[in-house]
């Protein structure tokens, strides 16, 4: 999905919070911008896609202050707090009519954690929210009908804290019989999860757990890693998570499920949604 100019402040704004994040100088500051201003002709001139500007500023930071991980700090707050309302989100599945749609839309719910969009989220609005709005558009009944002939299935994975209710997603899947493979980031980008994590969080349990080999906040198809390709290639069922994923994937690829929160004005007008709706959307 090429990039839309109301993207770029966007971004200018997602790299001065991370910059802020791990307090850089006046001087490192003033870089960051400067470097945004550089890059803006030739992300026009080669239709960049948002995940892949996002990608080239913060790549940019963590060269210029040697940060690996700027966002690890972040990305343990919204554990911590995604952890704390496991209970009630479990719970909520237990008792749905059906557990798998429910499963699913708390899935979508945990793409509230967005650091690209916020660096503040109220999980505990966002599970009353789901709850009681639902999904605004669904292809749930597709999905369970592939479901019953799949024999593999590909998430695309995508925020740390949102991985905590993709495990209770992974979990209702269980009894399906599916090669399950959770696709997760190269290297820490944002908030993005990332293998060493993804074991932490016990997604081992329910699914194989590979690297994209991208290195943006989405998923590009020109990075993407041989293991990808080929559980990409093989998987009956994609289900893509997030804005980054849908994003880069949106307009080149096909047979997918976008499972997330449509939490900014041009994705919701993209979807044909409204803003902050839940979605599941089979392209």
């Amino acid at each position: 999905m090429k990039i839309k100019y109301e993207c770029y402040p966007c971004i200018l704004r997602q790299s001065i919070e991370s910059a802020e994040m791990i307090e850089v100088s006046d001087q490192q500051m003033q870089q960051i911008i400067k470097h945004f201003g550089d890059i803006l002709s030739p992300a026009l001139e080669k239709d960049y896609t948002a995940p892949m500007l996002a990608a080239e500023m913060q790549k940019y930071i963590k060269n210029l202050t040697e940060v690996e991980d700027p966002y690890f700090d972040l990305k343990e707050k919204n554990l911590s707090q995604a952890q704390k309302l496991l209970p009630l989100v479990e719970k909520e599945i237990e008792t749905a009519e059906d557990s798998l749609l429910a499963a699913l839309l708390m899935s979508a719910m945990g793409n509230s954690i967005d650091a690209g969009v916020s660096l503040n989220v109220d999980i505990k609005e966002n599970i009353d929210q789901a709850i009681e709005d639902s999904f605004a558009h669904s292809d749930y009944s597709r999905f369970k009908d592939e479901l019953q002939q799949a024999s593999t299935l590909l998430i695309i994975a995508d925020n740390t804290g949102e991985a905590l209710f993709d495990r209770l997603l992974l979990k209702e899947l269980k009894p399906y019989d599916l090669k399950i493979t959770y696709a997760v980031r190269e290297l820490p980008i944002l908030n993005d999860i990332t293998a060493a994590k993804a074991e932490e969080l016990g997604i081992g349990e329910y699914a194989e757990i590979i690297k994209s080999g991208t290195t943006a906040p989405g998923m590009l198809m020109e990075e993407a890693s041989e293991e990808f390709l080929a559980a990409y290639q093989e998987a009956d069922l994609v289900i893509s998570k997030g804005q980054g994923n849908l994003e880069g994937l949106l307009d080149i690829e096909e047979d997918i499920y976008f499972l997330l929160k449509a939490k900014c004005e041009i994705i919701a007008e993209v979807l044909e949604v409204e803003l902050n709706d839940f979605v599941f959307l089979y392209r």
